[in-house]
């Protein structure tokens, strides 16, 4: 597999290996936004029978079920922390990048739990904000954490990218067997990605234009907003922008954890 340099050393294909291991049945993906983790999935898993992803923002529900066509993938709105599924209706169970979005992770991880069949596999991949990573990676950590700022203070359940050791806690508190933790500098979905080669630089002119537009379109939301914190966020914003342009942006690293029930 033609990788670069710092993708293939990052961790992500090991992570695939284990991922093509996995016979996972009917999976169920939690907070799964616009579908992104089951494109992943659908990739990178051994075999699988049908997806189920699960959102609680008609917004995020809409975007996601123009993501499939004829796959098996069923999206429905739904509060991750009270599911209308019964126990034991999933052989896997998923959720990417979506811990820090969550008012009750405890709550939303037992209840992946619960609609696990026994023996089936919770899959969890998350953002951490460890100390040691790249000036790319903190820039677009940092932007994260501003987007979280203006979320809250817009009313949206969205905190700051967790640490490792409060990551771990969590799936841990669940008991499951034979649990493996993977560090990683490049998400799994890198491995499949068209233009992996231009995102290995983070100062490559499409990767800045991109993430430019991200601080841009934050920007565009402050309308709600009071005028000391619309001020202040805007001058952050601008600061980000410098950041970007100076460093350019690349994804935080990411712990990867599968477990079985």
């Amino acid at each position: 597999m033609d990788l670069p340099e710092g993708l293939a050393s990052s961790g992500a294909l090991e992570i695939r290996a284990r991922l093509s291991s996995i016979s996972a049945g009917k999976i169920l993906d939690v907070a799964t936004g616009d579908g992104d983790f089951i494109q992943t999935l659908m990739k990178a898993l051994k075999d699988y029978d049908s997806f189920v992803g699960i959102d609680h923002s008609e917004d995020e529900v809409k975007k996601a079920k123009t993501a499939f066509d004829e796959e098996p993938v069923e999206i429905l709105q739904m509060d991750a922390e009270d599911m209308d599924f019964e126990d034991g209706s999933f052989d896997t169970v998923s959720i990417s990048h979506s811990l820090h979005h969550l008012a009750n992770i405890d709550a939303v991880l037992s209840e992946m739990k619960r609609v696990l069949k026994p023996g089936g596999h919770v899959i969890v991949q998350e953002n951490y904000s460890d100390p040691g990573q790249t000036e790319a990676q903190m820039t677009d950590m940092l932007a994260a954490h501003w987007d979280a700022e203006i979320d809250t203070l817009l009313g949206k359940t969205h905190f700051k990218t967790l640490r490792k050791r409060e990551i771990r806690d969590y799936v841990e508190a669940l008991g499951l067997g034979g649990l493996d933790v993977s560090d990683t500098t490049h998400p799994v979905k890198c491995l499949f990605c068209e233009k992996v080669f231009e995102c290995a630089d983070p100062l490559n002119e499409n990767v800045v234009s991109f993430a430019l537009e991200e601080i841009d379109r934050n920007l565009a939301r402050f309308g709600g907003l009071q005028d000391a914190d619309a001020a202040r966020l805007a001058e952050e914003g601008e600061r980000l922008k410098e950041r970007i342009r100076r460093f350019g942006s690349s994804s935080p690293s990411t712990l990867f954890l599968v477990g079985t029930k």
